[in-house]
């Protein structure tokens, strides 16, 4: 048998209290992710000494908000269903009046309510994931129908997805679609030379490669779901701006940080909502860091600390299941 020791920790009440305590750690959690988060994300991503890094550590952020969203629903709902109509073990593992109600204690209206309840948290979970499909399908399709408007109406310039369109403003960008198009007009093209221009369609380039159009869809279309939960509704800029910094750093790369800083420089923000333009995201700030690079220590410092972030948001909530939950599982073992 089971020694005295772990068969007291083993007792229904034991093992219930320490899910509740799991379940509220996880609330705790997700609620300083979403509302706290975002703030800090933003003041550790806000030098762009390391882009890519900056997006991975927002990337994981709102990964992990969400999945612990739906641990947290998932978590209740099985709670509720497993314990239904037994008080001893269910009032273990939420608020005892709650609890009373689901047990049948108060009769079965009440009852069912509680039920009722959780079958619409549920309803309103599954009705987010399909407006947030909606709104992304919806984003999608606009940005299709722009690339293949400008690839009937343009004319191509150089690796068959650039054209060429005719207007005053100069501009340079890129929308997604079959195929993706970088969209350059032709006072762009008659301003720039042809270091410059090469510079800027590298760094539009950099977008598609990096499925970076994809990436802020996906963040506008939370944003558009979500306007009021903080992390998602400042998610879309920072994020952009992060990733314009990305293909800044792949143009440089190429053409030489002054190529593209003149390249910059010459364009005006003139790109659709459902694009990302070359100059049209924290332009002056970005031209402070082509202008002036930090150093390669400070990169890989801030790189290292951004990682170590990252990877401490990604197993904060995996963390807590584990040790919440280790009573069950050595019961069980």
């Amino acid at each position: 048998g089971l020694p005295a020791g772990r068969v007291a920790a083993c007792e229904p009440g034991y093992i219930e209290a320490q899910e509740a305590v799991t379940l509220f750690c996880l609330v705790v959690y997700a609620a300083a992710l979403v509302f706290v988060g975002p703030a800090v994300l933003t003041r550790l991503t806000h030098g762009g000494q390391a882009p890519r890094a900056g997006v991975v550590l927002w990337l994981t952020a709102i990964a992990s908000a969400v999945g612990t969203g739906m641990v947290i629903t998932a978590f209740v709902a099985l709670d509720v269903i497993t314990h239904w109509g037994q008080p001893g073990i269910l009032a273990a593992s939420c608020l005892k009046w709650l609890c009373e109600l689901a047990s049948g204690a108060a009769g079965l209206v009440p009852q069912f309510a509680v039920l009722a309840v959780v079958v619409v948290l549920l309803a309103l979970a599954v009705g987010v994931g399909v407006r947030l499909a909606r709104t992304i399908a919806r984003l999608r399709g606009h940005a299709h129908e722009h690339g293949a408007a400008i690839r009937m109406v343009g004319r191509p310039l150089r690796g068959g997805d650039v054209y060429v369109v005719e207007a005053g403003e100069r501009a340079a960008y890129c929308v997604s679609g079959r195929p993706s198009t970088i969209v350059v007009t032709s006072s762009a093209v008659a301003a720039l030379g042809a270091r410059e221009l090469g510079a800027v369609i590298a760094h539009e380039r950099a977008h598609l490669v990096g499925h970076h159009l994809t990436i802020v869809t996906v963040l506008r279309g939370l944003a558009a779901v979500l306007p009021r939960v903080a992390l998602f509704a400042w998610a879309p800029g920072e994020v952009a701006r992060l990733l314009e910094m990305c293909a800044d750093d792949a143009a440089a790369h190429r053409f030489g940080e002054r190529a593209l800083l003149d390249g910059l420089m010459a364009l005006v923000g003139a790109a659709p909502a459902s694009a990302l333009g070359a100059a049209d995201i924290a332009v002056l700030h970005r031209a402070g860091r082509l202008a002036d690079p930090a150093t390669r220590r400070a990169r890989l410092s801030i790189r290292a600390a951004l990682t170590g972030a990252s990877a401490v948001i990604a197993v904060g909530p995996a963390g807590v299941l584990a040790v919440g939950l280790s009573g069950a599982w050595a019961c069980i073992g």
